[in-house]
């Protein structure tokens, strides 16, 4: 039976959705009182455990079997990340720390090609020096002099984009075995239960508000977004995801501005822009297949453009 036009689009409408929304994330981790550890420990307790319940009616509380090792170092991993990214955006403004953020294709890139020891080439060395370019360009109305939490929240933010290379990777791989609510507690299954004491213990001097919010914040990015995310991730190829991805940076830009004050220079717009540019590059890099021929139609093929796959086409007979 057929997929309907619709059905092919959600994937993409799923992910545009979910960028919308990872996009308030700096709004919440700036607005609210907390330390880093406990604004953390909202961010993935709260999914955490929202979708225990799924895992422990899947029967994959405790990992999926020939899987444990693999989601358990991934949900490490991204509890590592994730008290990083909270960190970055603390100390930096939200469209510094979001584009650095984006700098995570060029890391997948770097990771992949170390991993199948193959040499970067002169087109994967030229998207990194484009992204790295990019950033210095960002800074150039400050004359390279970043104040202290500017420098150690890019810093940070520069790492976390690493380590959200990773697991990205990893995340994609699990969810060709394991459902998309129940990757939703893999990835916060170890900060959501490492960072709790720290939260519990500043929850007697909280306001209620600031709790609820926290929660919320939890709610709408981490069980939501992500539950959309890795919906639409399952769904397309990571050039795909990534590419539609980098919606979140032009919405996140716009919040700062909007309800932080943040400033917007042309050099930093134009930073942004090769920095963004650079990633998708790298995202469409990775995508090429071994014999060197781009991935076609990869757009069409989930918006449901395309009528025919690579695939198809090298199983039809040849004239």
């Amino acid at each position: 039976m057929s997929v309907s036009r619709g059905g092919r689009a959600l994937p993409v409408l799923a992910v545009l959705s979910a960028t919308a929304i990872c996009a308030s994330s700096g709004l919440f981790i700036k607005g609210l009182p907390f330390s880093s550890i406990a604004m953390t420990s909202l961010r993935m307790t709260t999914p955490f455990l929202l979708a225990l319940p799924s895992a422990w009616r899947h029967g994959v509380l405790f990992g999926k079997p020939g899987m444990r090792k693999a989601l358990f170092v991934a949900s490490a991993l991204n509890g590592f990340r994730m008290l990083l990214f909270v960190i970055a955006f603390k100390l930096t403004s939200m469209g510094n720390a979001v584009v650095l953020l984006y700098l995570w294709p060029i890391f997948a890139l770097l990771v992949e090609s170390l991993k199948e020891k193959k040499p970067l080439g002169f087109s994967k060395v030229g998207v990194l020096l484009i992204s790295l370019f990019g950033v210095v360009v960002m800074n150039l109305h400050n004359g390279f002099a970043l104040s202290r939490n500017d420098f150690w929240g890019s810093l940070i933010m520069i790492v976390s984009a690493f380590v959200y290379a990773v697991t990205a990777v990893m995340f994609k791989k699990a969810l060709k075995e394991v459902k998309e609510v129940d990757t939703v507690f893999f990835q916060n299954a170890a900060g959501g239960i490492v960072f709790l004491p720290f939260l519990v213990a500043e929850l007697p001097g909280a306001a209620i508000a600031h709790i609820g919010l926290g929660a919320l914040y939890g709610l709408v990015v981490g069980f939501i977004g992500f539950g959309l995310i890795f919906y639409g991730m399952k769904r397309l190829t990571l050039f795909q995801y990534g590419a539609l991805s980098y919606t979140e940076v032009p919405f996140a830009v716009l919040a700062g501005i909007l309800f932080l004050g943040e400033g917007l220079t042309i050099n930093q717009m134009a930073g942004i822009l090769l920095v963004v540019g650079g990633s998708f590059l790298a995202q469409r890099l990775r995508s090429l297949p071994a014999t060197g021929a781009p991935e076609r139609g990869w757009f069409a093929k989930a918006a449901g453009r395309g009528k025919k796959t690579g695939e198809t086409r090298r199983r039809l007979p040849r004239r």
